[in-house]
């Protein structure tokens, strides 16, 4: 007798059965570590890797199977879902991670150019021994204390504002006078130095100057811990006139 149904044990074919994409899997995973692109800048290449995974996952589910599957309208693999979450969360992580970072550049723009301005009030209004307190050693040269002479702190301070004083860079914008229009600009992160900022000072018109005076501050952040808070606490790592002026 003659039947028309298949041989159950010879067949491979499961009915209703549809392969994963193995692409959808990846794109996944890789749309999962999108996260880390949050935490540093440096990882937004990750968001950028998962949404091409994704966008390939895509195209490996939408197509139909190759030679006879695709004669009889084969089915397309699963994992469509998983593709477009993979993409979404690395669009997401992405469009997070960029916000994140423009974000901190503003602020820190804006911290740099305070701290900036407060050592030039404190400077510009004989407030030297607070101005020598707002920068790092290396920027003002240092003084010998002379034969028999003992290295106090008090002795310290004073030779840190005598020294402070003698710079030709403070002398000048003292010259200044504290009535003279100041603009600072932040003009961003100083790469031979980490946390570190350039903004570019204007100074004038100033008496006795033909043209105004113009200054490059380097701005440094370094975060310091009071009680259980953490706080950033700028400090003043170079000053110089501004190349060019």
């Amino acid at each position: 007798m003659r039947t028309d149904l298949p041989d159950a044990e010879g067949s491979d074919v499961v009915p209703g059965y549809r392969p994963v994409s193995v692409l959808a899997v990846v794109a996944l995973i890789a749309g999962i570590l999108s996260a880390t692109a949050v935490f540093s800048p440096a990882l937004l290449l990750v968001p950028l890797i998962a949404s091409a995974l994704s966008v390939a996952a895509l195209k490996d589910v939408s197509a139909r199977g190759d030679g006879d599957d695709r004669a009889e309208g084969g089915d397309r693999k699963t994992g469509r879902w998983w593709a477009l979450t993979g993409l979404a969360l690395a669009v997401g992580f992405g469009m997070q991670s960029v916000a994140t970072s423009l974000t901190q550049r503003t602020v820190a723009f804006r911290r740099a150019e305070a701290s900036a301005a407060m050592f030039l009030e404190m400077v510009r209004e004989d407030r030297l021994g607070e101005a020598v307190k707002t920068c790092l050693p290396q920027v003002i040269p240092p003084m010998g204390i002379g034969i028999g002479g003992k290295a106090t702190p008090d002795v310290q301070e004073r030779q840190a504002e005598a020294s402070l004083a003698g710079m030709e860079i403070i002398q000048n914008i003292r010259e200044c006078g504290s009535a003279a229009a100041t603009t600072l600009s932040c003009v961003g992160a100083e790469v031979r130095f980490p946390d570190s900022w350039a903004v570019v000072v204007v100074i004038g018109p100033c008496e006795g100057r033909s043209k105004p005076l113009e200054i490059r501050m380097l701005m440094q952040s370094k975060p310091v811990t009071r009680g259980q808070r953490m706080f950033d606490n700028w400090m003043v790592a170079g000053i110089a006139p501004n190349v060019g002026q």
